[in-house]
């Protein structure tokens, strides 16, 4: 089995069966259609058990998000792992062309692609990073760069270094990135638009975005955090010291979160050029 689509769903009636048909009419067949259904109260379930592609398995679970995407990520036996929401549609080649790419470079561990939007807004997304990502922790100090639902994972790399889904409210994905770079795993992003993401204001983004970004500043937090602990012992005292007045100045409502986070980035990457400069 060369791939296993993860896709976990959650009252997406009016949305599940466009997503399974992008997923039956790939161009590449060599896959199973992991459905995981959180506890639907309406008839998602009804639609997906419709389909009567024998690559298509089905878990039923009781609501409880990250459980259910854990759960289905375990049932998963494909060489590489790709999501998808129950809201998106994927484009007819987004599999062999992302199984292309991961078998010419085993030294990927997760890639990406840009997004296309449709529904309330019509825009191309993620189309600021493309190709393979370098200094990828102090990368996502500016964001989340990775499209969760365009997103291939070589599945050994999670199972070798225990790595699964947390309980980050409404930024699990982030979080599974982030522990994927600080185990040594490298990201690639592919310059096309692969998926077709749904823009609505029934979604996770739009209803939960304060709690969403709260999330996304402590993950960013954790990485500062331990990006310090890892620098030249050179720097580590005047790093830490300048984190600390950043704090102070922040819980003085003198700088925002994001001001903190930026400012230790512009460091990290002045920190890793002088480094680069010393060891030549």
């Amino acid at each position: 089995m060369k791939v296993s689509i993860l896709l976990c769903v959650y009252n997406a009636e009016r949305y599940i069966a466009q997503a399974i048909e992008s997923a039956i009419n790939q161009t590449f067949k060599d896959y199973e259609l992991i459905i995981v259904d959180d506890g639907s109260s309406d008839e998602t379930l009804a639609i997906c058990r419709t389909f009567s592609d024998n690559r298509i398995i089905i878990l039923k679970r009781r609501h409880g998000y990250i459980s259910s995407l854990n759960a289905g990520l375990r049932k998963c036996q494909g060489e590489y792992v790709a999501r998808m929401d129950a809201d998106d549609i994927m484009e007819p080649e987004r599999l062999g062309i992302q199984v292309k790419l991961m078998d010419s470079s085993p030294d990927i561990t997760v890639c990406s692609s840009w997004a296309r939007t449709f529904g309330e807004k019509e825009l191309l997304v993620g189309n600021y990073v493309s190709g393979k990502v370098g200094n990828i922790t102090h990368q996502f100090l500016t964001g989340n760069f990775i499209v969760h639902p365009s997103a291939m994972i070589r599945r050994s790399f999670l199972v070798n270094n225990r790595i699964s889904y947390k309980n980050y409210a409404y930024a699990e994905d982030f979080k599974l990135w982030t522990d994927i770079a600080r185990k040594g795993g490298s990201f690639y992003v592919i310059p096309q638009p692969l998926i077709r993401y749904r823009i609505s204001k029934g979604q996770i983004t739009h209803i939960h975005f304060r709690e969403q970004e709260d999330t996304r500043v402590a993950i960013q937090q954790e990485i500062i955090e331990d990006e310090l602990r890892h620098i030249p012992s050179i720097y580590e005292e005047a790093a830490k010291r300048l984190y600390e007045e950043l704090l102070a100045a922040y819980q003085r409502g003198l700088l925002t979160a994001d001001h903190v986070i930026k400012s230790m980035s512009y460091m990290f990457d002045n920190l890793l050029r002088n480094t680069q400069i010393d060891s030549k």
